[in-house]
Order: C-alpha cells, then sequence, then structure tokens
C-alpha cells in the first residue's frame, strides 16, 4: 500500500494513512477521500464526526471490521474528558470482536497489580517462535491482528497483549510506566514462557528495548521503531534556540514557564497539541510540566548497556514522530547486545514514514527475515 496525501496537516494525514495501510480489510478508500476534504484542518468535534457517520454506515451495511477501524479512528483526538471517547473505544471493542474469527485467536486477562492485562494469542501451526507484541502511545492491540494474521504464516505464534496507559487498561485506570520489564513479566509469567521475541511498535521501540534490558527470558528484541529518548522527540520539532532552553527550564524545575511555553506551542502546532493532551491523558498528569518530567524518563540512555540480546532496530527517514538520528544513537549505545541490526527504510520503499505505514508487510518481512536468520 502506498502512502497517499489525504489532507495538508502531517499528523491528520499520517491518521488516515495509518487505516489505509490495513488495506481493504480496514476500510474502504473511496470513504477515506470522502471525509477527507472536510478534514483539513484540526479540530476533533469534526474528526469524531466524520469517522463516526463512516463507522454507522458500516454497521448498517455489516461491515464490521470497517466500523472498528472507523471508531478508533472518530476517538483518536477526543480529549478524555468528552463522554464520546469511551462510547467510541466501546463501539470499536464491539465492532472488533463480532468482526474477528474468533476460532484464530484466544482472548486472555492476565492479572496485574489490582487489575489485569488484556491479551489475545494467534498460534501457528508450525511454532518456530513466539512472539510478543505490544504498541506503544496510543494504539489497541486489537489493531494489530491483522497484521499478525499475515505473519503467522510465517511460523510464529503471536501473543499481543496491552500494558499500563494502553487501550482497555489505561480505560481501567492504569497509566503508563517507564519500568516495561514489569508488565512484560507478567505476561511470560502467564503463558510459562522461558523464550521469547519481543516486538514494541512506535513508543514500544523504547517499551521493549527497557524490558529486555532486565528481563533473560527475552531473547531476540525488535524496536519497531526506535525511541531512544521520547523527550527528545517531543522537543524535536522546537525551533533552535528555543528546544535548549526549554529543556534548561524543565531541568531548572520553572513550571509556570514551562506551561505557558507549552500552551503557546501547541495553540500553533496540532501535532504539539495532541501529544501533550494523550500524553497527560496516559501518564496521568495535570500539567505540560509534569507530563515533560515522566516523559524525560522513558529514554534508552542508561540501560542500554544492559542489552545482551540479538537486537533489530527499525526506522523511517522521514518518520516525523521520531527523528532518524534515535536510530544511530541507539545501535551506537548497543555495545553489549549479542547482535544488532537495523534498517533504515527509505520514501523508495514505500516505508518511510513512523511504523513503516504505507508498506508494513516489508516491515514484518524485515524481522522475519532477521528471526529466520538467526535461528539458521
Amino acid at each position: 500500500m502506498a502512502y497517499k496525501q489525504f489532507v495538508p496537516l502531517t499528523n491528520l494525514n499520517f491518521q488516515f494513512n495509518r487505516v489505509f495501510a490495513h488495506g481493504v480489510e480496514a476500510c474502504r478508500e473511496a470513504e477515506l477521500w470522502e471525509i477527507a476534504p472536510r478534514l483539513v484542518d484540526f479540530r476533533p468535534s469534526h474528526w469524531y464526526r466524520e469517522w463516526h457517520g463512516l463507522a454507522k454506515r458500516a454497521e448498517g451495511e455489516g461491515r464490521w471490521m470497517h466500523a472498528a477501524y472507523y471508531h478508533r479512528m472518530s476517538e483518536f483526538f477526543m480529549p478524555e474528558d468528552r463522554p464520546e471517547k469511551l462510547s467510541a473505544y466501546q463501539d470499536f471493542q464491539s465492532c472488533f470482536y463480532r468482526a474477528a474469527d474468533k476460532c484464530t485467536f484466544e482472548h486472555f486477562e492476565i492479572p496485574y497489580e489490582s487489575g489485569f492485562l488484556p491479551a489475545i494469542r494467534i498460534r501457528s501451526a508450525q511454532e518456530k517462535g513466539t512472539i510478543l507484541l505490544h504498541g506503544g502511545y496510543d494504539s489497541f492491540m486489537e489493531e494489530f491482528y491483522l497484521q499478525a494474521k499475515r505473519v503467522i504464516e510465517k511460523g510464529y505464534t503471536f501473543i499481543i497483549f496491552e500494558g499500563p496507559g494502553q487501550g482497555r487498561t489505561l480505560r481501567d485506570g492504569m497509566k503508563m510506566t517507564p519500568e516495561w520489564e514489569k508488565p512484560v513479566g507478567a505476561v511470560l509469567d502467564h503463558f510459562n514462557l522461558t523464550s521469547s521475541i519481543l516486538v514494541g511498535i512506535s513508543l514500544g521501540g523504547y517499551l521493549a528495548i527497557r524490558a529486555a534490558a532486565f528481563d533473560p527470558r527475552i531473547k531476540q528484541v525488535v524496536a519497531y521503531d526506535v525511541v531512544y529518548d521520547a523527550f527528545d522527540c517531543f522537543t524535536a520539532h522546537m525551533p533552535e534556540p528555543l528546544r535548549g532552553r526549554f529543556r534548561e527550564m524543565i531541568l531548572a524545575g520553572r513550571k509556570e514557564q514551562v506551561n505557558q511555553a507549552a500552551e503557546l506551542l501547541r495553540s500553533k502546532d496540532d501535532l504539539v497539541d495532541w501529544a501533550l493532551t494523550h500524553g497527560m491523558y496516559i501518564t496521568g498528569t495535570s500539567s505540560p510540566f509534569d507530563y515533560f518530567c515522566s516523559l524525560a524518563r522513558f529514554n534508552t540512555r542508561e540501560i542500554s548497556t544492559l542489552i545482551r540480546q540479538d537486537v533489530l532496530l527499525l526506522a523511517g527517514e522521514k518518520d516525523h514522530f521520531v527523528p532518524v538520528d534515535m536510530y544511530y544513537r541507539q545501535k551506537e549505545s548497543l555495545v553489549n547486545a549479542r547482535s544488532v541490526r537495523g534498517r533504515i527504510f527509505t520514501a523508495k520503499d514505500g516505508a518511510d514514514q513512523h511504523c513503516q505505514v504505507g508498506n508494513i508487510d516489508l516491515a514484518w518481512e524485515e524481522i522475519v527475515d532477521w528471526l529466520n536468520d538467526l535461528h539458521k
């Protein structure tokens, strides 16, 4: 699937392509073009209205997987205090589990702290290995189902799960933690796994590296894509000298000044506005300053030397969330890894965007080829 220009704003266009990337099972391309002219600027209520309308149409026609993806998009930019945020998520869940073939997967609730982590397992008949798969900043585990269905034919069983701050756990009150070895450990314990492959998508590129640093049951780890430092990803969009001053203000604890600067930035940039709104939601912070302090903990700078596993790093040369220099910084820091392989996808590959949206099958081909090479 090619990466297409549905709307002018970069982040809005990425979300269109995020649905389109899953192909005809997830959407009708004509319907995306139908709503695109009405979504040329960042207005969460308009975004909700258009995607919700498509979802209700798909429901009426019995296209349950299309409806699920459209409901997912409808909730994407809604603030947490709007009732549509929860209702759209519930509609997404209802439509997804109505659409998905329940014979192809098992559903689990894994005990964790005072609640549980949801997970689904999709078995392969060949059993070359088990891939634990999770998202990052904003994904639901069900979004990876269509990807996993195609990869199990290559011989790998999938366990897809949500950790704190994601999907169902977030709605149950669990906020995101950088200590990702804890939810991963709970999943490994539940399935009695002593050897597994861990793949983290988007911010999951940091989370997976973090978990592998503290759990030797993870034998191979994939950062899809690389997030060496989440705070640097956020400030990468700021011009100098503002970028340097912003970091100095945070380190100096100038909360009021940071909050004022953040409000000014978000008023001028839709990507900053969404990142702040969603970031405070998933971390449970009440101000931009507190969010930045939390975000600064999401980096692999101090734990990369603990990695002893085989590592695969993926990156896109035009990733609008994660600067490509994260790839080089992460690769150089893995001095004790058993092996390190990486690939920066280009426009020629059609996979140069964040998480290779535009050609996600190519990303999975890279992952599977790497695993097969390791297991020869």
